[in-house]
């Protein structure tokens, strides 16, 4: 939560208010910086993960290509709408979960917690309603950074249960896939000579922030596959609903961004949408608890 907060606020930052010209190239470099890591990391014997291969690479799929995805309309939302908004339309991703982990993992939710579900979606229809600063483009990209994040997720979790090659080696291995496409996108896109050229290389606090959102790249891949493979999906999106709920609020402060236009109706609808994210948090670890009490008793009555 914390690593999601910080990358946020600097993507945001080297995006908007650095007006940085290219999505591609920095999608492009995250993923170079977590392949050296890792390499050094193994080279040093301090971690372990299976060796490149044809077999491997398809054990992994369609993840790393999910994540790519992921990647790209991730940090071109949070380049085209305010962090208000970007936070409230992220919350689709926990429908999207629900739905995927209802089709694919064959889970069943309670009552309360799909109630609570529409309550936070209802917030987001009213916030999109009172929304001054409507940005199609930006409202398709968060939409797909939604779907990509659940079928990441999702993915992720199947992926984990099979044990095939450990977290670390799900990091390599999603970027490792990734970084051909990415880099293809980058030259397709004909950004070289724009990124190049950027004023803002000369500027130390601009680079600050760039070499903290790669760093921050790698460390929130990890702290994604940890939680998910701990935790589950669900509980890691709901941490997702937590985080977002105090950066929402802070980016409508004019020097976070500075590009939220208040309006009361949508005021209230991001007020509504995040309640109802916090309810559902409650509602979620509380049932998360009790199926853990359940399986504690059920073992206790097995080995009596």
């Amino acid at each position: 939560m914390c690593t999601s907060f910080a990358i946020i606020t600097a993507n945001k930052s080297v995006l908007t208010i650095y007006k940085f010209p290219s999505v591609q190239f920095v999608t492009l470099v995250q993923l170079i910086v977590t392949v050296i890591v890792l390499e050094v990391l193994k080279l040093l014997r301090l971690v372990t993960f299976p060796a490149l291969s044809v077999s491997s690479i398809r054990d992994v799929m369609p993840l790393p290509l999910i994540h790519l995805a992921n990647l790209l309309v991730g940090l071109g939302s949070t380049q085209s709408l305010s962090i208000p908004m970007f936070q409230v339309l992220r919350r689709f991703t926990v429908l999207f979960v629900m739905i995927g982990e209802i089709t694919i993992l064959r889970k069943r939710f309670s009552k309360l917690t799909v109630v609570t579900v529409v309550a936070m979606l209802g917030g987001v229809i009213i916030a999109f309603i009172g929304d001054l600063a409507y940005d199609s483009y930006g409202y398709t990209l968060v939409l797909l950074n939604d779907l990509f994040t659940a079928a990441y997720s999702i993915y992720l979790k199947k992926i984990n249960d099979k044990k095939l090659m450990g977290k670390l080696g799900l990091m390599y291995y999603n970027s490792i896939v990734s970084l051909p496409l990415s880099l293809l996108a980058f030259i397709i896109s004909g950004e070289f000579q724009t990124v190049k050229v950027y004023a803002g290389w000369s500027d130390s606090w601009f680079c600050a922030q760039f070499v903290l959102i790669n760093v921050l790249g790698f460390v929130l891949m990890y702290s994604a596959i940890l939680c998910t493979a701990v935790c589950g999906p669900l509980t890691y999106n709901v941490a997702g609903v937590l985080k977002s709920a105090a950066v929402t609020y802070i980016g409508m402060l004019q020097w976070f961004g500075g590009d939220y236009i208040f309006s009361w109706l949508n005021f209230f609808g991001i007020t509504v949408s995040a309640l109802g994210g916090v309810v559902y948090s409650a509602v979620t670890f509380r049932s998360l608890e009790q199926s853990r009490a359940d399986k504690n008793k059920k073992q206790e009555v097995y080995v009596a």
